[in-house]
């Protein structure tokens, strides 16, 4: 930057400063004013905060200074006088929160250059009162989590943090809060609900950690709840309609069993447990290919493997279609000099599948849930097409590829590996989903 600049933007600078420091002082003196507004409407708190904000924007404004040293103290007075009235009361968690505000107050004012004065004992009662307050919040809890109250129980030990307990109150207040959630867990298990006692003792673990001493109470009752609530589920061979069944690859029912064997079916969420293929494809085999999709066979078959639900699963149809399809002429001579086009075909190509999966409770041989599943995958094309035998036109290698069968076989294969990934993953979501549902 030039020396001329320089100077140009040095002078720009000392125009503004006036105008900033006159903007500053109307802010200041507008919190001067609205302090005096507050101090006469007998809300000395908030004006010492208006005069506080008076003196951040201009530390030179004498009567800010005068004022909150004056109205500052009366915010204090009154401040000690209700923390009093209210530990008198027995209200140690209010008297608590008076005092925070004042401390609040007094820490503000310290920053602008002004000390507000507490009595000579005022440390003293301020710990008695937080302490009266930390143990009246784990009274309260205590009761609270007898009388079936869990979450208002742990919201009144949360309150504890604020009001600064020594390492032998938040001990205790963690032993309280543990015994809150081991009742709460074995009344949730009581009542049959044992996913949510599973939960509860989740909630246990984050908020205390897996080493607090006893929480091995909390995993010992969460193993229970498992044991107690998780749903056996049997997932019959995949079936495949005649028609869809003829459109479809040889392997693609196989295939997509060992994907969901390998995949989803192997890790499960919690309270889920997917019963070894194997040992469902096994019995399979003593029932006729139709007899599967018969809700009766289905849950004999169920019962078999020591299943609580039963899922069958039977694609009904496939089909393809094209999206945003054009042609493109290409000239071309014959390998015997005569001259012809052939075509550029390229666009979207989509495969689809209308499949149903079936949820059957093998206790009440009750259906569950019939639900359709529509999987879809989607590839761009690009093929030739000509009328006669296209090994017989002059091609470079890149228009060569266009008629390879082999390149086409691999667009096909690709667009149902796509097709089968997108069915095995909706399909293993959408049973988990509804089998959890089952789940208390």
């Amino acid at each position: 930057m030039s020396a001329y600049h320089r100077l140009r933007r040095a002078a720009a600078v000392a125009a503004l400063l006036p105008l900033a420091l006159a903007a500053g002082c109307m802010s200041a003196n507008k919190r001067l004013e609205q302090g005096l507004t507050l101090e006469a409407r007998g809300r000395p708190a908030e004006a010492a905060r208006r005069y506080i904000d008076a003196l951040r924007r201009d530390p030179s404004l004498a009567e800010a200074r005068t004022r909150l040293q004056e109205t500052g103290g009366r915010a204090v007075e009154q401040s000690l006088l209700e923390a009093r009235a209210s530990s008198d009361a027995g209200a140690f968690a209010t008297a608590a929160e008076y005092l925070l505000q004042l401390d609040d107050l007094r820490r503000d004012a310290a920053a602008v250059g002004t000390e507000l004065p507490v009595p000579a004992d005022y440390a003293q009662y301020r710990r008695g009162v937080l302490d009266g307050a930390i143990d009246a919040a784990v009274q309260a809890s205590a009761s609270l989590s007898g009388s079936g109250r869990y979450g208002d129980a742990l919201g009144r030990l949360d309150n504890i943090n604020r009001w600064q307990p020594s390492q032998e109150q938040r001990r205790a207040a963690n032993e309280v809060r543990l015994e809150t959630y081991a009742q709460w867990m074995g009344s949730e298990g009581a009542a049959g609900r044992h996913r949510s006692a599973y939960n509860v003792g989740e909630r246990a673990v984050q908020a205390l950690g897996r080493q607090f001493p006893g929480m091995e109470r909390i995993l010992e009752a969460q193993q229970a709840a498992l044991d107690e609530g998780t749903v056996r589920v049997a997932v019959l061979p995949i079936q495949a309609a005649r028609r869809a069944e003829e459109q479809l690859p040889a392997s693609f029912l196989r295939d997509a069993e060992d994907e969901l064997e390998g995949g989803a079916w192997a890790r499960p969420p919690a309270f889920v447990e997917v019963i070894d293929p194997v040992d469902v494809r096994r019995e399979a085999r003593r029932y006729g290919r139709g007899d599967l999709t018969r809700t009766s066979e289905a849950v004999r078959l169920g019962r078999a493997v020591g299943a609580d639900l039963v899922v069958t699963v039977e694609i009904d149809s496939i089909g393809f279609t094209e999206h945003d399809a054009r042609e493109e002429r290409r000239a071309v001579r014959t390998r015997g000099g005569a001259d012809t086009a052939f075509a550029v075909r390229s666009g979207r190509r989509q495969a689809w599948a209308q499949a149903r999966y079936t949820i059957i409770d093998t206790n009440g041989s009750r259906t569950v849930l019939r639900e359709d599943l529509v999987p879809e995958a989607t590839r761009d094309f690009r093929e030739g097409v000509f009328p006669g035998d296209w090994r017989q036109l002059l091609l470079n290698d890149d228009d060569r590829r266009l008629f390879n069968s082999a390149e086409r076989d691999d667009f096909r294969s690709d667009l149902m590996t796509n097709l089968r990934r997108d069915m095995t993953e909706d399909l293993s979501r959408m049973v988990f989903d509804r089998v959890l549902r089952e789940v208390r």
